[in-house]
């Protein structure tokens, strides 16, 4: 299987580095595959052991989000962290004129493909979606918290966060060295902590979210993944999904916060089976 190939598009006036992996023979559709949110994050470091495997059938494609990888570091500060991201994916798919396809997220990616769909006039050109370990926002644990958003700066500290996320497998430290250098990349570690930011003398703003009922009112396939031995995240989160709409799916999986790493294997068949058959494996 050949590794994925890096190129580069302008997706909304940005720059944006994506990663591609193509079957064969003649694809079955194309897959988006969203990385997490976590320091030193990016497309490849995600998903470069799970592309090949989709890229058995189908065309798939990795992008940088806005902040991360080699994507333009840029944030805005008067909106979702979700929403300006969402729009920006949109805008890589018109470039590359995308107009149907499988999206997957992890983390962070995954929230942002449910508040994606979660909209009255969805952005993505959404067939299907999965969410690994993707709450939408709400029920990270207190450890979620304080020990995943934190970064010193060092090496040493990001072999401690992917610890966080991942039992010990063939590629970790790898995964380590690039996220590692990722960070070092100028503006990515800004464009992380930026939105936490506050003025000193205004409270934090009060958020009403009735969230996930606004996802049930979706047409499209929806399968939420909860890790079971996943303590960024509250223990059985997934239950909020549970028969909130018949269209939306929990699986759960006997992982940590990030089976795309530690089981690839596990995880493209997951997600070949609901890109195929549109239903909870």
């Amino acid at each position: 299987m050949a590794p994925p190939r890096p190129h580069t598009v302008n997706a909304g006036g940005f720059t944006t580095r994506y990663w591609e992996s193509t079957p064969p023979g003649q694809p079955r559709g194309t897959v988006v595959l969203i990385h997490d949110g976590a320091f030193g994050g990016d497309a490849i470091g995600s998903w470069s052991a799970v592309m090949p495997l989709l890229a058995q059938h189908y065309r798939v494609l990795a992008p940088d989000l806005l902040g991360y990888g080699d994507t333009d570091k840029v944030v805005y500060l008067d909106r979702s962290p979700y929403a300006f991201r969402t729009a920006h994916l949109a805008a890589f798919c018109a470039a590359l004129d995308i107009d149907a396809a499988h999206f997957a997220g992890q983390s962070f990616g995954g929230s942002l493909l449910l508040r994606a769909l979660a909209t009255p006039t969805p952005e993505l050109p959404a067939l299907s979606a999965v969410s690994i370990c993707g709450t939408g926002g709400p029920w990270r644990s207190s450890k979620g918290v304080t020990e995943l958003g934190n970064f010193d700066g060092t090496e040493n500290d990001m072999r401690r966060l992917v610890a966080l996320m991942t039992d010990d497998f063939a590629g970790f430290e790898n995964t380590v060295a690039l996220r590692y250098a990722n960070t070092r990349k100028p503006g990515h570690v800004t464009a992380c902590l930026a939105p936490r930011l506050r003025h000193p003398n205004l409270p934090k703003p009060e958020v009403r979210d009735d969230w996930p009922t606004p996802l049930r009112d979706s047409p499209v396939p929806v399968l939420v993944v909860e890790a079971t031995r996943d303590d960024l995240l509250e223990p059985d989160w997934g239950h909020h999904f549970d028969n909130l709409a018949p269209h939306i799916h929990v699986h759960r999986m006997d992982a940590r916060h990030a089976p795309n790493l530690d089981q690839p294997d596990a995880v493209a068949d997951l997600l070949l089976t609901f890109f195929d058959q549109g239903s909870a494996p």
